[in-house]
């Protein structure tokens, strides 16, 4: 049995936290996709990166042109945005919504709590015992270079270019040196301070997560395979 987009739409943009994009909170009603592995909305130009990532990763549907069937619908409502924030941000998940929004989406989607939480979702609509344990899955491949030198001004952003966390009076803007992002604090800490002989900066200066990437830290179920 399938349901019509309409009523699709007006049931799953019902649910707490599904107005706007789970991956990058843009208001997303008037176009919502949905990645049905995750049972989240999404705006259309996060759905394109997640398709990037393969259908075993990210399976993406439209709910405007799409007609889903039974099952699809029901990974949607026992999803949701909000539940899946609130499995990150859990226990022993701990992964703040901040953390979170600093990976890139091909990093997030590719991490053990994901893998959990897919594994979770799939098993709740089979009516199967709901796994609880981190598996081994193989780390993402590293991310692109840091694109070159293009200075952003501050009247050019009110969010990080990055995680995208609003300025504000206590999330100042500062500007990676080396390719010239507007960011925030914590995508760009002082432990990313480096000097750059070749722009003639002698001092260490601040530089973003990209172009300085943070020491590797061990992740529940990343191990060798």
């Amino acid at each position: 049995m399938s349901m019509d987009p309409g009523s699709v739409m007006s049931i799953v943009l019902s649910m707490p936290g599904n107005s706007n994009c789970s991956d990058c909170d843009e208001p997303c009603s008037a176009d919502p996709w949905v990645s049905l592995s995750h049972g989240s909305v999404i705006c259309l130009q996060c759905a394109g990166e997640h398709r990037a990532l393969g259908v075993h990763i990210s399976f993406v549907r439209s709910l405007a042109l799409d007609t889903l069937k039974q099952r699809e619908m029901e990974k949607l409502q026992h999803g949701g945005n909000q539940r899946l924030r609130d499995f990150l941000e859990s226990g022993s998940n701990g992964v703040p919504r901040h953390v979170w929004l600093a990976m890139p989406i091909d990093m997030r989607y590719q991490t053990p709590v994901a893998d959990l939480y897919r594994r979770r979702l799939q098993a709740l609509v089979a009516g199967d015992e709901l796994p609880n344990s981190f598996a081994k899955i193989r780390p993402p491949p590293p991310p692109p270079p840091a694109r070159e030198r293009a200075w952003t001004s501050d009247a050019d952003t009110t969010a990080c270019e990055l995680c995208r966390s609003s300025f504000s009076l206590f999330q100042r803007r500062h500007h990676c040196r080396k390719c010239g992002r507007c960011i925030c604090g914590d995508c760009a800490p002082l432990q990313s301070a480096r000097p750059l002989p070749e722009l003639g900066i002698m001092q260490p200066c601040r530089q973003c997560r990209l172009c300085v990437p943070p020491s590797a830290q061990p992740m529940p179920g990343m191990g060798n395979m």
